[in-house]
């Protein structure tokens, strides 16, 4: 019996520890704010044989298509302290917001976020990023629906709405590098690596 009360203690106490460790989930207005503080403009090169291309963006917030982020919950075995959480943002860009390709200004319309918190997720391998927030900055989508053609198809067009766009990831919140860069420029894809 008293090998029964010590085990007993012991998973109580390691479960009681495991919630203790986890952080408190974060509200809808924690992951608007790292929406809001992705980088307000940076420039980048494709590399390719003979010669570099570059572009840049530059960007100002309007108002948010969602009233508050999306967000859900994936749990990770019967713990419910432990879970994957996924969230997605738009927000509209202001007139004059672009992309500069080469001398050509396209004008950038929205932003699109889809991310993933791993706070919670039990994983503490320094490698494994905390945050994983999937940045898409899309040119000439004014209602910002993208970027699955919502008539397709029916309405006989692509079934992507978005023929161009930048893209990268921040996995470091608080410095909000942009890595794994590429841009989408007319339905040509060229992978690109920041310059500054």
């Amino acid at each position: 019996m008293k090998n029964v009360c010590k085990v007993f203690i012991l998973v109580l106490f390691s479960f009681s520890a495991n919630v203790k460790s986890a952080t408190p989930p974060a509200a809808p207005q924690f992951y608007r704010d790292l929406t809001l503080n992705i980088r307000k403009s940076a420039e980048f090169k494709v590399p390719m044989i003979g010669t570099d291309q570059s572009y840049s963006y530059e960007l100002e917030f309007a108002d948010p298509v969602y009233k508050e982020p999306m967000i859900g919950d994936m749990a990770l075995g019967n713990n419910p302290a432990i879970f994957y959480r996924q969230f997605w943002d738009r927000v509209l860009l202001k007139d004059g917001s672009h992309v500069s390709i080469n001398g050509e200004d396209i004008p950038l319309t929205c932003i699109f976020i889809s991310g993933q918190d791993n706070r919670n997720s039990g994983n503490i391998d320094p490698r494994f990023p905390q945050f994983i927030m999937k940045v898409y900055l899309v040119a000439n989508d004014f209602s910002c629906v993208g970027p699955i053609n919502p008539g397709f198809p029916e309405n006989g067009g692509k079934e992507e709405a978005w023929d161009t766009y930048l893209y990268f990831e921040v996995r470091d919140p608080t410095i909000m590098l942009p890595v794994e860069s590429k841009i989408r420029y007319r339905w040509n894809e060229f992978h690109s690596v920041l310059v500054k």
